[in-house]
């Protein structure tokens, strides 16, 4: 009897297991980034694996750049090169089978005071896969993300030594939404004005953010695990 109870209850356990295993799908960042490393880059981009995602980084200028970057030319690089391709008024950032997200920083950055703005249209993705705009790249490890869905859900996270850190948004998934639900093409702008950044989407404000210091430095595009978008615009201005 002790040997059979004991087999019973093994097959049961194996059972459960194997029910919640085909329950799970595949894994999806959901706002809070932790991935497998990907290799989908260029040989000739500057890529660093760290905490989980990518980031395929450019130069950065010395100063100030005025940058308004509509993608009109196969040419245009303004995140340096990078393994996603032009064409069509648009970068075609594929990151639709893989799960690591994407971070592409500028040549362009802020030393002062300015403005930061990207054009999505989302091609392919779940409702909780967030793209966005990183600020105050440092580093591959020290950044600031405002990101949304097109759940119309946003999140604001820092990123210190390679670990995510919320800030705000995306508390309750339902307590963020500030948006209409389905968000197809998603406009997120950051006005950087001291210590303070306000955060738009779609021309509206959203949240404004206090920062310890001004969130200056090397800014970019986020890209989440899972998530084809079209990248129309991309647009940094110094306030002087």
């Amino acid at each position: 009897m002790t040997t059979l109870r004991g087999a019973f209850s093994a097959s049961s356990a194996l059972l459960l297991l194997t029910i919640l295993s085909a329950g799970c799908g595949r894994t999806r960042t959901s706002g809070f980034f932790a991935g497998l490393p990907g290799q989908h880059y260029g040989a000739d981009s500057t890529v660093q694996q760290t905490g989980g995602y990518l980031v395929i980084a450019a130069n950065p200028g010395s100063g100030d750049t005025l940058l308004n970057c509509t993608f009109e030319s196969v040419l245009d690089e303004p995140f340096g090169p990078c393994p996603f391709e032009v064409y069509n008024g648009s970068l075609h950032v594929d990151n639709s089978v893989f799960a690591t997200p994407v971070v592409l920083l500028s040549t362009a950055g802020l030393l002062d005071d300015g403005l930061v703005e990207a054009q999505f249209d989302l091609v392919d993705a779940d409702p909780q896969c967030v793209v966005g705009i990183v600020l105050a790249a440092e580093s591959a490890q020290d950044l600031l993300l405002l990101g949304v869905n097109s759940r119309g859900q946003y999140t604001i996270q820092k990123c210190m030594g390679g670990l995510w850190i919320p800030v705000m948004g995306l508390d309750a998934f339902e307590s963020s939404r500030l948006l209409p639900f389905s968000l197809p093409g998603v406009s997120v702008s950051a006005e950087i004005h001291g210590d303070y950044v306000d955060l738009r989407v779609n021309g509206q404000l959203i949240q404004v953010v206090r920062t310890p210091l001004p969130a200056l430095g090397q800014v970019g595009v986020f890209v989440d695990a899972y998530t084809e978008t079209l990248l129309d615009r991309f647009t940094v201005v110094p306030a002087r």
